[in-house]
C-alpha cells in the first residue's frame, strides 16, 4: 500500500462522504470556517455552506439544522433506509433521525457506553447503529427500534485497557465490513458484519484518525494529512 497525500491541512480531518465527493472542514478559526471538497480529479477546491449542507445531508439541510440543538458541522450522520438519515454529535449523546423530508422521526438519549462520549456512528440495515467509544476503548452495535445494545468491541474501561481496540476514534462500513481506524496504535481493523470475526488491516506509521472508501479511491486521515491509500 502507497500514499498519496491529498492535503496537509492540520485542521481538516473528519471526511464527509457522499457517492461522488468528500467534503471537509478546516476549523483553524472556530468563527469563519473553510469548507472543501474533492473528487475523483483529488483537487481540494473550496465551497460554502450550501453547497456543504446539501451535499452532505440534502435539499432540506436547513429545515433539519432547524431542530438540531448545534450547527450542523458538530455532528456526524449516516444514511439509514428509504431517505433517512441519522445525526449524533459527542456533546449531546442524542440520536436524531429525520425522514426524506426533514422531519424528526427519533431522538433518543442513548444510555449505553457508560458515560463515554460517541465520536462517530454508521447505520446497518435494516434495524442497527454502530457506535465509536473512543475514550472507552469500545464499538457497539445497537438495535434502533429496541433501543439496546446486541454486540460490542471492547469493554468500556475508562483505564488505558487497550486489550484490542486503542482510541478507535470514527468507524466506516461496507456491504461486508465495519472498518475500525485506531488512533492510539495507528491500526486499522475490520469486522465481518455477518461472522463478527475482527481482522487486522494494517499497522500504520501514524496516528489514523478515518478511513473511508469511495467510487474513486480509498482514503486515510493521519497526524499529517488526508491521502488516499493505494
Amino acid at each position: 500500500m502507497t500514499l498519496n497525500k491529498i492535503t496537509d491541512k492540520q485542521k481538516t480531518s473528519y471526511l464527509y462522504i457522499t457517492k461522488s465527493e468528500i467534503l471537509t472542514i478546516d476549523w483553524t478559526d472556530g468563527k469563519n470556517l473553510v469548507y472543501y471538497a474533492f473528487d475523483k480529479s483529488k483537487h481540494l477546491r473550496v465551497v460554502d455552506k450550501e453547497y456543504f449542507g446539501r451535499t452532505t445531508v440534502g435539499n432540506n439541510y436547513k429545515k433539519i439544522e432547524e431542530q438540531l440543538v448545534g450547527s450542523l458541522e458538530n455532528y456526524c450522520s449516516t444514511k439509514g433506509d428509504h431517505g433517512d438519515i441519522y445525526f449524533c454529535t459527542h456533546q449531546e449523546g442524542k440520536l436524531y433521525r429525520f425522514d426524506k423530508d426533514g422531519n424528526k422521526t427519533l431522538a433518543w438519549n442513548i444510555e449505553i457506553g457508560e458515560g463515554h462520549a460517541i465520536y462517530d456512528l454508521k447505520f446497518e440495515s435494516p434495524d442497527y447503529m454502530w457506535f465509536a467509544f473512543p475514550t472507552g476503548q469500545t464499538v457497539s452495535k445497537v438495535s434502533i427500534s429496541e433501543k439496546k445494545e446486541v454486540f460490542k468491541i471492547g469493554e468500556y474501561s475508562w483505564e488505558d485497557d487497550f486489550d484490542v481496540l486503542n482510541y478507535p476514534e470514527s468507524i466506516f462500513i461496507n456491504e461486508s465490513h465495519l472498518f475500525i481506524p485506531n488512533m492510539g496504535n495507528n491500526r486499522l481493523y475490520k469486522i465481518d458484519l455477518k461472522t463478527k470475526e475482527l481482522t487486522l488491516v494494517k499497522t500504520f506509521e501514524e496516528k489514523i484518525w478515518q478511513y473511508a472508501q469511495t467510487e474513486f479511491g480509498t482514503f486515510i486521515v493521519t497526524d499529517s494529512g488526508i491521502y488516499e491509500l493505494k
